[in-house]
């Protein structure tokens, strides 16, 4: 068992580190409710925090888990919940003008929280990520050689044949037409 001290557990509660999620919990003696290192709530009075090793300790001492970082669950990551919903979005109507808005209050958040979880899971933005779908489902299309590039374009939900070839050139470094030449 890793030992840490009182002065180390508490910075980690006041810097949120998820590093030291499962490694110990504090309680807010004030208001009952024990939380993760990790958790976002606000920051109680150092005075009114104790610490315990486990979930189990925290419950025999009568306090409830926290309803934001959710203790008493193994693991609980509420960002990856939301990017299986926005992905799964994402791949069922790639083709069509996605609103990022409209996406963003249909799931009961703001659209700078949207692009903000996204962009830190993905690494990419999600038009980015919207594109990166739209050339891969117009990759397996190109091999087909009755296809014509501009129909597969509109196919995959791009609203113009240039920005359809400049993204596909930006993407696999060969124009559509280079690409259906030597895969057709």
């Amino acid at each position: 068992m890793i030992k840490i001290s009182e002065s180390e557990k508490w910075t980690a509660v006041v810097e949120c580190d998820k590093h030291y999620d499962g490694l110990f919990y504090y309680g807010v003696k004030t208001t009952k409710i024990f939380c993760r290192p990790s958790c976002k709530s606000k920051l109680p009075l150092r005075k009114n925090i104790v610490f315990f090793v486990n979930r189990e300790d925290a419950l025999k001492e009568n306090f409830r888990p926290c309803k934001r970082c959710r203790p008493d669950l193994l693991s609980y990551d509420p960002n990856n919940e939301l990017m299986i919903q926005i992905k799964k979005f994402i791949e069922r109507y790639y083709c069509d003008t996605i609103n990022i808005e409209t996406l963003a209050k249909g799931l009961g958040i703001s659209r700078s929280h949207l692009s903000r979880v996204f962009k830190e899971t993905e690494k990419i933005s999600i038009v980015d990520y919207i594109t990166r779908i739209r050339i891969d489902k117009s990759l397996e299309l190109l091999k087909n050689k009755d296809l014509k590039i501009i129909d597969i374009a509109y196919n995959v939900g791009f609203q113009s044949l240039s920005n359809y070839y400049r993204c596909f050139k930006k993407q696999i470094q060969l124009t559509p037409k280079e690409f259906k030449n030597k895969n057709s």
